[in-house]
């Protein structure tokens, strides 16, 4: 825009202003000239005058006080109309007075009454009709596709939710549901409250007597009661409707918005507690550093990148072997982080040359190791390629680190690797006693690099985990596969394990001074996989066992009944940070690494599958292929 029309545009809206001061102040006039002659019957000019002028004076600087000259009548809100009720307030008194001087003290009272009621009158209903006007012009037109909806709280949220909908005509809602007795037959926004959470049955039915079948319930409220959304999920699942729930407040306020409705995940039905640690150590520890990611195209990886990113790294080296992985966070990172340098290095673990050349050419300061294979059964049967990936694989990397002088070396590791009863689980105690070992001999190698290991069980929606797979088979129609009804597991959300992972890397960095441990999250009580198959059902707005069936199909080759996240030899301290503790793991020295790692290596290019898990046990000694059950439990 020219510095012409910015003017020009700047004098239309001076004029606008000017324009709207000066009907305000008719208009006041025009209320005080008809408070004197039609309420108190006045007859005389010379007191009729100084009364009108006084309230056209007295309006105008009452006016302009409260800016009421800068309010949009297509818009007014309800602010808008206290400040016009402070004017008014103010201009009364004033004109009371004047009533009082010209003509007689009895009467200066009721002018004073009188000429804030009219004054108020006449300021706000030619707003607010122009509004509603402007909504009845601008109110959508429904297409006939629209979803039928019903609400679950009675807050401002709901109510903001509703306005919103009235705009935008995306939702037909049908009523809401509440825990207000003082709801009962009232509407808010003309949306009528129909009863408490308990009676949706009842609800319902008096809903579909007038033809009407909602599709999803929808939670209004951002805090709720612990377990206020699984008796919500547990109602809507009996009816055959999909829970769902708001968005943040910068949704709602945002127009078009297509995420201001959300399915309800499954991590806020487990009754966990969030871990939310934000250690201030972990933006210190990333800024203006390289930070090198393995297996960045993965699920955790690439949270990873996305949580450093955040942290203004100098750049960060993207290490992964899939194209397509490393194609998708590259192009995540280049739209939502276009300002962070990145390298993409598509590379394998395995290949030590390669890796050699990253190292050499990008200078790491930090290096997370997330690259594993972890699928239980598929490794038991190709045993030398979790070793391949799983302990070569972080042989190399932690051994680059060593020789490059990286500050701090993370390995990810899982709760599988504590008694483990599988190829998978081995091979991840493996890698954690290379990275303890290596931790352990920095004083004789003369390396400054620290090693650190963090160990959390399962991470929910992680790829090849089993939450995609209940949503495969929820979409295919079903049945659910469950191994046995009483396996249990531990669970974390992706965001949680990045940030987990993040904070021990700084406080390995900063704090941490003894050797051999290994990170260890708090992570609640473990979950049935049964209640997580059920609420997964559930969320999709089906009954289990009924629209969807669920099957135990027996414990797998190499599966636990159950997990743990430390061994019994090893000692739980406290971590330097919340929410987590140290395990101070069995550890070996680099030469017994070295002459066990040979050996494990030559029974891989022998190919012997026995002979490697001889091999695996020599620093293992506590692994016992399974599957394992709890004593007294009979397996499906």
């Amino acid at each position: 825009m020219s510095i012409l029309e910015r003017a020009l545009a700047g004098r239309n809206l001076i004029g606008r202003r000017r324009v709207t001061m000066a009907i305000d102040v008719l208009l006041a006039c025009m209320a005080e000239y008809l408070t004197l002659v039609v309420l108190f019957r006045y007859d005389r000019l010379e007191f009729i005058l100084p009364l009108v002028a006084g309230a056209g004076i007295a309006g105008t600087l009452a006016l302009y006080a409260v800016q009421a000259h800068r309010q949009t009548w297509s818009r007014v809100s309800l602010n808008d109309l206290m400040a016009l009720a402070i004017a008014s307030a103010i201009v009364s008194p004033i004109v009371s007075i004047l009533a009082w001087i010209f003509v007689n003290g009895t009467t200066a009272p009721r002018v004073l009454i009188g000429t804030f009621v009219m004054l108020l009158c006449a300021w706000s209903a030619p707003r607010l009709l122009i509004r509603l006007y402007f909504e009845s012009k601008s109110r959508p037109v429904r297409t006939g596709k629209d979803e039928t909806v019903l609400l679950y709280g009675s807050g401002r949220r709901a109510e903001n939710f509703i306005r919103y909908n009235n705009e935008s005509g995306t939702y037909r809602i049908a009523g809401l549901l509440h825990e207000n007795p003082g709801l009962e037959g009232r509407k808010i926004r003309g949306v009528a409250a129909l009863g408490r959470l308990d009676q949706l049955d009842m609800v319902l039915d008096k809903l579909l007597d007038h033809g009407i079948k909602p599709q999803r319930l929808i939670v209004t409220e951002d805090r709720e009661r612990p377990d206020e959304l699984s008796i919500a999920l547990d109602a809507a699942a009996r009816n055959g409707l999909r829970l769902a729930r708001l968005s943040s407040v910068l949704s709602l306020v945002e127009r078009g918005s297509s995420d201001v409705v959300r399915d309800v995940s499954i991590d806020e039905i487990l009754h966990r507690e969030q871990v939310v640690l934000n250690d201030n150590r972990v933006p210190d520890t990333i800024r203006n550093r390289v930070v090198l990611v393995t297996g960045a195209g993965g699920s955790i990886g690439s949270e990873l990148v996305r949580q450093i990113a955040g942290h203004h790294p100098a750049r960060i080296v993207l290490v992964e072997q899939s194209e397509f992985n490393l194609y998708q966070i590259d192009m995540e990172m280049s739209v939502r982080f276009p300002g962070v340098e990145r390298v993409r290095a598509l590379c394998d673990v395995r290949d030590l040359p390669a890796l050699r050349r990253v190292f050499k050419r990008e200078r790491p300061d930090i290096v997370l190791h997330a690259a594993a294979l972890k699928h239980v059964p598929m490794l038991e049967d190709q045993p030398a390629q979790a070793i391949l990936t799983n302990v070569l694989g972080t042989f190399n990397v932690a051994s680059l680190a060593r020789d490059f002088d990286v500050d701090v070396f993370t390995l990810i590791s899982t709760d599988k690797a504590v008694n483990p009863t599988n190829v998978m689980g081995t091979t991840k105690r493996w890698a954690e006693i290379i990275c303890q070992a290596f931790d352990a001999d920095r004083a004789n190698s003369r390396r400054r690099t620290r090693f650190a290991c963090v160990r959390f069980g399962n991470v929910l929606d992680s790829a090849g985990s089993v939450v995609p797979l209940f949503r495969q088979q929820i979409a295919a129609g079903g049945p659910l596969t469950i191994t046995h009804p009483d396996i249990t597991r531990y669970f974390m959300t992706i965001p949680e394990a990045c940030e987990l992972i993040l904070t021990a890397t700084a406080a390995t960095r900063d704090t941490l001074q003894s050797a051999s441990q290994v990170f260890v999250l708090d992570m609640g009580a473990p979950v049935r996989i049964m209640d997580l198959a059920v609420r997964m059902v559930q969320l999709h707005g089906l009954r289990p066992h009924h629209d969807i069936a669920i099957s135990i199909t027996g414990l797998r080759p190499g599966e636990k009944l159950y997990e743990e996240l430390a061994h019994t030899e090893e000692a739980l301290v406290p971590a330097p940070f919340a929410k987590a503790s140290l395990a101070k793991a069995r550890a070996c020295d680099v030469a017994t690494l070295t002459d066990a790692f040979g050996l494990l290596l030559a029974a891989v290019e022998a190919g012997q599958d026995e002979a490697m898990i001889v091999r695996l046990q020599q620093l293992v000694p506590e692994f016992v292929r399974g599957p394992v059950a709890v004593p007294g439990l009979a397996a499906a």
